[in-house]
């Protein structure tokens, strides 16, 4: 696939490379205005104040964009020196900024409403009105001034320090399957080759290099959980902050909301388990084994690799059934190289979508092979480059939304070339293949992303007590599955705790729910597509631009006149997958 030696990122016009005398120019910078906030972090006055989070505000321009270079660079060689040590500069400069504008921050969380009133009103500031509202609702979970510097400065060589050693771990590991070396994102990849052998011997050969690191994988679980575990604990000192709680504020939706949405999908459950025992019929199984649930659709001959160039002709003419900006913005990705996909040599795994704050510019990372199943994946990445470009011109802190509206714009991308290619498909076997990648994506969302969550759960409950053990652990996680999957598969993948870096975020907990969310919310967006017809594409826009300012309950209200608390709305859409499936089962 030569055509992926130009699908690198350029990212010339933020920095020339790793020794461009900008980054310590910026970095310079930032020392220079955390100084200056805080020698005057003790002032009260409105003034005082409202410069200081000016300051602030302008400063963290210059995080972000520094922070967003340094992990693209890591992301195409998790081995770079240079790029290791810039992550270290910038993330030591943001425990110092943080240290020094917490005061400022407590006192205008903690401030009168006639005071916070007055200060919203400021045109630069009134941008975090959203989040200092969540954070005053939040008080009561503060701690007093010098204990939240003092964590926040503990933080990065504590908390971050061991999600920053399980990326070490993953990047620099092998695997050798029929003595190919290779790493982990090469090696993950052939979870969609056509040859089950393959599939199989990747997946034993994945799990066998992580028991060779399971010890260190499992100290970072406990160690993550731990630090989370004793934060909560000294923040209930008022009222409780039950780890559910926080994962609901970080993510702007309630406790109730969370609860409806999980038990809804467990009593619905036997919707994905059907995908499952539907894709192990048609892969001629009695049950899927884990190295088939990203199998592709059986075909008397290997598919035939879709070329890069022509993956992103195929979602342009798929978003065009939407909007044309939509399309001409695929397309754009391209041509101005924000997307790297190209493989190299210690690269990082995983797709995700990022972006450059000075210029509002995102930028798309994954590792194309040309499968249908990276076509679909490149569709979702680019979902999410245009939920943050429809916001470009949003003041930047209001731009910040959660990981449940983060994946609408995603999975309704997605969503939307499964449409396109199923309206266009010329053959019963198109539609099949088509229809396949609903059907994985049914039991991948409903079935294994609960799953995670489930593990998490017991995981973080019985780490209050105890250090979790590796066998512990791994019953842990068989035990989830089973709860999840039943009787669907031949076995369980009791490692996969440790090959899933979600769970050794140490940013971020609960990193699975989300996707949940994320996908039965916009099957139920995608649905009126028809019934609004030329409204849709600005209805859809406005609810984007809306992420960063809105909790998820009112969102929806505002936009689609729903209630998401309810049974009734992850109901309607749990029904699409189920047309889906009985679409598929009739052909």
């Amino acid at each position: 696939m030569n055509e992926l030696k130009t699908a690198s990122w350029d990212n010339s016009n933020i920095y020339q490379n790793l020794k461009d005398p900008k980054i310590n120019f910026d970095l310079d910078l930032i020392t220079a205005n955390t100084k200056t906030i805080a020698e005057k972090n003790s002032l009260t006055d409105l003034e005082s104040v409202t410069t200081l989070y000016r300051l602030y505000l302008d400063t963290n321009i210059f995080f972000y964009k520094l922070m967003t270079y340094s992990m693209t660079a890591n992301s195409v060689d998790t081995q770079d020196l240079d790029a290791k040590a810039l992550t270290d500069q910038v993330s030591k400069k943001s425990v110092e900024i943080t240290k020094a504008f917490k005061p400022i921050q407590m006192w205008v969380v903690n401030s009168s409403e006639e005071f916070f009133k007055q200060f919203i009103s400021d045109s630069r500031v009134s941008e975090l009105k959203f989040s200092l509202e969540k954070e005053r609702k939040n008080a009561d979970y503060l701690l007093s001034v010098n204990e939240e510097v003092l964590l926040a400065g503990f933080s990065l060589d504590g908390l971050s320090a061991w999600g920053k050693l399980y990326n070490d771990l993953s990047g620099a590991m092998k695997v050798n399957i029929d003595g190919e070396i290779m790493g982990l994102a090469s090696a993950n990849n052939l979870y969609s080759n056509n040859d089950r052998i393959k599939r199989e011997k990747a997946y034993r050969a994945i799990n066998e290099s992580w028991r060779q690191q399971e010890i260190s994988a499992c100290a970072i679980l406990n160690s993550i959980n731990g630090w989370r575990n004793e934060n909560f604990k000294v923040r209930s000192t008022k009222n409780e902050l039950h780890y559910l709680d926080q994962t609901c504020i970080a993510a702007n939706i309630t406790r109730e909301t969370l609860q409806t949405l999980m038990t809804t999908t467990y009593e619905k459950r036997a919707v994905g388990q059907e995908a499952l025992t539907l894709m192990a019929r048609e892969l001629n199984l009695d049950q899927l084994g884990p190295w088939d649930l990203m199998a592709p659709k059986p075909e008397v001959k290997a598919a035939e690799k879709i070329s890069y160039p022509r993956a992103i002709e195929l979602i342009k003419e798929a978003f065009h059934e939407v909007s044309p900006e939509m399309a001409d913005f695929a397309q754009m990705m391209m041509d101005k190289k924000w997307i790297d996909c190209n493989d190299s040599q210690n690269r990082a795994q995983g797709a995700y979508c990022t972006g450059f704050a000075n210029v509002r510019e995102p930028r798309i990372f994954m590792t194309y092979d040309g499968s249908m199943k990276n076509v679909i994946t490149l569709a979702h990445e680019i979902g999410h480059a245009y939920h943050s470009w429809v916001m470009k011109d949003i003041p930047f802190m209001e731009t910040s939304y959660p990981m449940t509206l983060a994946e609408t714009a995603s999975i309704f991308a997605e969503t939307t070339v499964r449409d396109y290619l199923l309206k266009t498909s010329k053959s019963k076997d198109e539609l099949k293949t088509i229809l396949w990648q609903e059907i994985q994506s049914a039991q991948s969302l409903l079935i294994n992303i609960p799953a995670r969550y489930e593990f998490e759960k017991r995981f973080v409950e019985l780490r209050k007590n105890k250090n979790v053990s590796v066998p512990e652990t791994k019953e842990l996680m068989v035990a989830s599955q089973k709860y999840w999957y039943e009787q669907t598969l031949s076995e369980c993948d009791e490692m996969f705790w440790a090959s899933k870096l979600h769970f050794s975020m140490s940013g971020r907990s609960f990193y699975n729910y989300p996707y949940l969310f994320g996908y039965l919310f916009s099957l139920g967006i995608y649905a009126k597509k028809e019934s609004l017809g030329l409204d849709f594409h600005k209805r859809y826009v406005d609810l984007l631009k809306d992420t960063g300012r809105m909790t998820a309950e009112e969102l929806v209200q505002k936009h689609f006149n729903e209630d998401i608390t309810k049974k009734d709305f992850w109901l309607r859409s749990i029904q699409i997958v189920e047309k889906s499936i009985k679409k598929y089962k009739e052909l």
